[in-house]
């Protein structure tokens, strides 16, 4: 009965974003208000560092997801976990979609293009895994890990893997179709169906049940929708203060949805809805200018060490089951130390290898 009324609460979200991104839609066409999306600086000399800021919003966000689920397990009946950490998760619902949009932005087909996914993903990926399966599993089984690396059930963040595998594959087979522009609004536009269809659970029958964390259908529009972004021509036009102020204004309304579906239904909302991670997105770009210079600095930092805080966090987390929470100062104060622990470990960590093969090859070089 439970999964029944879960199920109804997300296709009523779903469809109320549809809504939402339809009466937005209306208000920009009725007012002709020019609408800035984001795009990618065409230079080459310069690393986009704002795309790295949405992921470092992207990363955190993620982290606050499991955080919500950390706290249930050890005080399911809190209200304090009801009213808070479940509606902070259900905020930070935008991460994957944004993780993935972001992904696609910058995929180019060159020379080494599986070679480069191979060392920065599944290279880094097979090794936590086999970490994360010695470590959290008592007995060992071959076939087991087998299963659990190609479907990413080592630690439940780790699925994101996989998923990101099958989009890779299917850059390398859309490539060359989405050069033309007319293909590009059509294959858009099928996605966002494609991914609507998903979420209203259309396709769970005819899947198998193992695959439906890792589905494409669940994301793909994002996945499009990213590589769309980067292949359009970088615009001129400044911000409309009358754009920023309606995509504002939707936003709130979209985050006042949330906040009902988490106070009054207690609704743990699902990470791929269509519409709230592409208004977060749109908001957050009209607003990047105003940022102070050392919160950019510090997102963008996080956004760049993402992969590696993803893969590493859930070893902290899980050893943190171990340690209730509120022995940290209380539910509050435990909750921003479980989050800068999260965060914060796994880039020391960073920082550290990265030093040690900074002065691995300068001692080479001086050889």
């Amino acid at each position: 009965m439970k999964m029944f009324e879960k199920d109804n609460y997300d296709m009523e979200w779903e469809l109320l974003g549809i809504i939402l991104a339809g009466m937005l839609a209306l208000t920009f066409y009725t007012f002709r208000i020019p609408l800035l999306f984001p795009v990618p600086n065409q230079s080459k000399n310069n690393r986009e560092s704002r795309f790295d800021v949405l992921r470092g919003f992207a990363m955190i966000g993620i982290v606050m997801i499991h955080i919500h689920s950390y706290f249930q397990f050890f005080h399911p009946g809190d209200s304090f976990i009801i009213h808070n950490t479940l509606m902070l998760s259900n905020l930070a619902r935008f991460s994957v979609p944004m993780f993935i949009l972001t992904s696609a932005i910058f995929l180019k087909i060159k020379e080494g293009y599986w070679v480069s996914k191979f060392k920065h993903l599944i290279l880094p990926y097979t090794i936590f895994s086999i970490l994360g399966y010695w470590i959290k599993y008592n007995h060992y089984s071959l076939n087991e890990f087998l299963t659990f690396y190609a479907l990413g059930k080592v630690f439940t963040p780790f699925y994101f893997v996989p998923l990101l595998l099958q989009f890779y594959l299917l850059f390398y087979i859309l490539n060359p179709i989405m050069k033309g522009e007319n293909w590009r609004n059509i294959i858009l536009i099928v996605s966002f169906l494609i991914n609507v269809i998903s979420n209203l659970g259309f396709f769970d029958t005819y899947l198998p049940s193992e695959y439906h964390s890792i589905s494409i259908f669940n994301y793909i529009f994002f996945f499009v929708l990213g590589i769309f972004i980067g292949k359009t021509k970088q615009s001129k036009s400044e911000i409309n203060h009358n754009s920023k102020f309606i995509i504002s204004v939707y936003f709130v309304l979209s985050l006042i949805l949330i906040l009902i579906f988490s106070h009054l239904f207690g609704t743990d909302l699902k990470n791929h809805h269509t519409i709230y991670p592409v208004l977060f997105l749109l908001c957050i770009w009209q607003y990047l200018n105003d940022f102070n210079g050392s919160i950019s600095k510090v997102l963008s930092f996080i956004g760049n060490q993402s992969l590696f805080i993803f893969l590493l966090h859930p070893f902290i987390i899980h050893f943190m089951h171990s340690i209730d929470p509120y022995s940290f100062g209380g539910p509050f104060f435990g909750y921003i130390l479980t989050l800068l622990l999260n965060v914060g470990v796994p880039i020391l960590i960073s920082l550290i290898i990265q030093k040690g093969k900074f002065l691995y090859q300068s001692h080479h070089l001086t050889e």
